[in-house]
């Protein structure tokens, strides 16, 4: 496809809750996205996947301006951060929630004293109820209640995972930053926070910007897939218009021995695929 930007979707009409258009990073002379464009849309899981290096962080983070860009514009709930003031750019990002890779806990803050640092940033609320919100949250992301007094240390890679997603939802977002969420968990591990991701979408109504490597997670929570590659998306759509890419790397990552346990012998997805008439989408 040498790089061009696919969607063989049909997304018309759809509310689109995250835009990026034009959108060009770099480092030095190294240029690591170049004019890449990308839609999600409101209540969507979006897999954003893409070999190691292809800058699949560096758009999430260039996304919640850790990192600047040189060109492009991205829009966040119909707002563009550049055209906002201070208070108006705060507003935006309370409704906005991120779980880092590791997690990210403050080694020094108990479980439910990460989950209130952002209620702490943000609002101004007495001990008392931030306490009831974070042991909230602590339930919402299914922790035990005792797991609030643990510092990060106590925790498995499992409970960490969980606790930063807790603080993630601590604000009630309405669009969720997830990077590599289930990475370093056991297999039955990631298929629990898999199917924890899915529940709190369905609950809570959030749209859920998932970069990932894990295959499971693509084919069993991602109602939609878009593929990083040449500096750009790709392609993006269900786990069938991936199978019917032509792009070298897409077919390896989709059609390889890693995912022909998962793919069926028809070479398409079958009844638990993504396909988004299966969720109303």
């Amino acid at each position: 496809m040498d790089g061009q930007h696919t969607d063989t979707g049909n997304n018309e009409g759809r509310n689109v809750v995250l835009s990026a258009r034009g959108v060009t990073v770099g480092f030095g002379s190294k240029v690591v996205l170049d004019n890449l464009d990308l839609d999600i849309y409101r209540g969507e899981i979006l897999g954003f996947v893409g070999a190691s290096g292809t800058g699949k962080s560096v758009l999430m983070r260039t996304v919640l301006r850790l990192l600047p860009r040189r060109s492009g514009t991205i829009k966040i709930l119909g707002q563009d951060f550049d055209e906002l003031d201070e208070p108006q750019r705060n507003a935006l990002d309370m409704r906005l929630g991120v779980l880092f890779q590791q997690g990210a806990l403050f080694s020094s803050l108990t479980v439910k004293e990460n989950i209130q640092v952002p209620m702490r940033e943000y609002l101004d609320l007495p001990q008392s109820l931030m306490d009831e919100l974070a042991e909230l949250k602590i339930r919402l992301v299914g922790l035990a209640a005792d797991a609030a007094d643990k510092y990060p240390s106590e925790l498995s890679g499992g409970m960490i995972k969980r606790a930063a997603l807790a603080r993630a939802l601590a604000l009630d977002p309405e669009l969720v930053f997830l990077d590599e969420p289930t990475s370093g968990l056991d297999p039955i591990g990631a298929a629990e926070f898999d199917e924890l991701i899915a529940r709190l979408r369905d609950t809570l109504g959030l749209t859920v910007y998932m970069v990932t490597h894990d295959l499971d997670s693509l084919f069993s929570v991602c109602d939609r897939i878009a593929v990083l590659g040449k500096k750009r998306v790709l392609v993006e759509g269900s786990i069938d218009d991936m199978l019917a890419c032509d792009d070298p790397w897409v077919q390896a990552y989709f059609k390889g021995k890693r995912a022909r346990s998962i793919v069926p012998q028809n070479g398409r997805a079958g009844d638990d695929s993504l396909a988004q008439d299966s969720r109303g989408k």
